[in-house]
């Protein structure tokens, strides 16, 4: 992904402290999705999910991918065994787990504990996260391992810089030497019937850079109303107009790819062809998003945006968000694969 040297870190962003950014992302649930010791709250789908992030998005694009962060580790986490639930998701504590589904290091068992060394990078949310979920391979079985690991344990480099989401701490996860016990460390099996967390992945990451175009149409719509010699000329109120019909289509498809799907157990009963369908219209959702930015930019001509205004911001946001592993598409294609053929050789 484009990487600016000149970006501020993202430590460095005061609306992004450790105590706004768990308390704005609390309310939302998102850091309550998929706790079974949370029963006194109702079951949590995954169209209600998406909505809520989609919601986080439009106030701010960094939240809503955090919130995405969460919403796929804490489905991940929920995996593992219970005594490892207890540990992790402590009672009436709003626990943020961190990390990356893609494999980025090695471990080996050794007298019943697994020793990991790996990279996880970029790993969003690592400055605010109490727990940090990592997926390696086991050098003896090649089988994938995934880990969960105390923040403590683990040492957080600052690494991002890109153009876009400066605020949400897409930093890189060493795991240097670390030894995590059994309960800790779950083998993945493939499983034909169930729902890769890719597929999840890809819904929960288009929800909150679709809220976030969304919202800074409206502020450019709510521009255009006011007037103005630059909103009387033709190509801009086309452009405008152009921009809102793309941005209505990637609410509608985002909708459509989120809207039909329930519980956990819901989404793993599709078939992989439906599952995989729904994960292609939300990358469709965010790239018919995407494709609106640039029309509003010229539309309203981008020499005569500050880089702080609103819209500036939210392009550079979504232009990274959409290049961002689960949502480029090269890696779309795989969850697709993973989808359709998990459990074949």
């Amino acid at each position: 992904m484009p990487v600016s040297t000149t970006a501020p870190s993202s430590a460095t962003t005061p609306q992004h402290d450790p105590g706004s950014v768990r308390a704005r992302l609390a309310p939302s649930g998102v850091l309550d999705a998929w706790r079974p010791d949370r029963s006194d709250r109702p079951p949590t789908t995954v169209a209600d999910l998406a909505d809520r992030l989609r919601d986080l998005g439009t106030v701010d694009a960094d939240l809503g991918w955090m919130g995405a962060v969460a919403a796929v580790t804490n489905l991940a986490v929920a995996e593992f065994p219970e005594e490892t639930l207890r540990e992790v998701w402590a009672p009436d504590v709003d626990t943020l787990v961190a990390g990356t589904l893609a494999p980025q290091g090695t471990g080996k068992w050794i007298d019943g504990t697994f020793h990991v060394r790996a990279i996880s990078s970029p790993a969003s949310g690592l400055p605010w996260a109490d727990w940090v979920m990592a997926t390696v391979r086991d050098i003896d079985s090649a089988a994938l391992v995934r880990v969960l690991v105390p923040i403590a344990e683990v040492r957080v480099e600052a690494t991002w810089g890109a153009a876009g989401l400066q605020g949400s701490g897409g930093d890189t996860a060493h795991l240097d030497d670390v030894v995590v016990p059994a309960r800790r460390a779950r083998t993945l099996v493939p499983d034909p019937a169930a729902a890769p967390l890719t597929f999840f992945a890809t819904i929960f990451f288009a929800a909150p850079l679709v809220g976030a175009v969304e919202a800074a149409l409206d502020r450019l719509l709510d521009d255009v109303a006011d007037g103005g010699p630059r909103y009387e000329r033709a190509d801009v109120r086309a452009a405008v107009g152009a921009a809102a019909l793309q941005v209505a289509r990637a609410e509608a498809l985002r909708t459509a790819a989120s809207g039909a799907l329930g519980m956990r157990a819901d989404v793993d009963a599709l078939s992989a062809v439906a599952r995989a369908t729904s994960a292609d219209l939300a990358v469709q959702a965010l790239a018919a998003a995407e494709a609106a930015l640039p029309l509003l930019v010229s539309g309203t001509g981008a020499a005569a945006l500050h880089a702080e205004h609103p819209l500036a911001r939210t392009v550079r946001d979504v232009g990274v968000g959409a290049r961002h592993t689960a949502l480029s598409p090269t890696k779309a294609a795989i969850a697709h694969t993973d989808a359709l053929f998990a459990g074949r050789s």
